[in-house]
């Protein structure tokens, strides 16, 4: 059975522990949590690991990210039939595309939901893995303004390897507006970029 929205429904939820350091400090409320959830269409295993579902933007679903598995790789080893099944990727949150806001990127997932209420003005998404983070994955977001939060490291390798994917992006994809975003590089502390963080721990701390 390849993944489909009634297999997406069937997990749903909206309740998950990544929003908890926010709702206890009030930055945002138990309400705002189920809205994000509700719009990300977020699911749980029977363990209660989230589901994060990479949905494209024909509201296909193509996989799942759940802890460091992809649902795709567990239903190939439950079902021996799925073997050749050739899968796909797309941005986590692709499907809110048709909202025409500017488009902003993370790595995680739990950062994309959690932004997408702290900075309802941008469409939030995650690449999840940075080996899935070919040029053509950006190409659904021609002719958007697209900016890129790059996580910190204490070599600003990570920085620089958005630099030089920018470019790959720019070359094939003129029509994005391309930009990589500079605040943890100016504004983390050395203690910060040690444990290469993201931009929703910069905000937490």
């Amino acid at each position: 059975m390849l993944p489909s929205m009634k297999m997406v429904n069937v997990c749903r939820s909206d309740d998950f522990d990544f929003f908890q350091p926010f709702i206890s400090t009030g930055k945002l409320t138990a309400e705002q949590m189920q809205h994000a959830c509700s719009r990300y269409f977020l699911g749980k295993t029977k363990s209660g690991a989230p589901m994060f579902w990479m949905i494209d933007d024909m509201m296909q679903p193509l996989d799942a990210h759940i802890g460091n598995a992809w649902i795709s790789s567990l239903l190939k080893q439950r079902e021996p039939v799925l073997a050749y099944w050739q899968v796909q990727h797309c941005l986590f949150g692709l499907h809110l595309l048709e909202v025409d806001y500017p488009i902003s990127i993370v790595e995680s997932e739990a950062s994309a939901v959690l932004l997408s209420e702290l900075f309802p003005d941008s469409i939030w998404m995650a690449y999840a893995m940075t080996s899935h983070l070919l040029p053509d994955l950006l190409a659904p977001l021609q002719g958007r303004t697209v900016t890129i939060y790059p996580r910190t490291d204490p070599t600003m390798s990570t920085y620089l390897f958005f630099l030089d994917y920018a470019t790959s992006v720019r070359s094939l994809y003129p029509s994005i507006d391309l930009h990589i975003d500079t605040t943890l590089e100016n504004h983390a502390s050395e203690e910060q970029k040690e444990r290469c963080i993201d931009l929703v721990d910069f905000l937490l701390e």
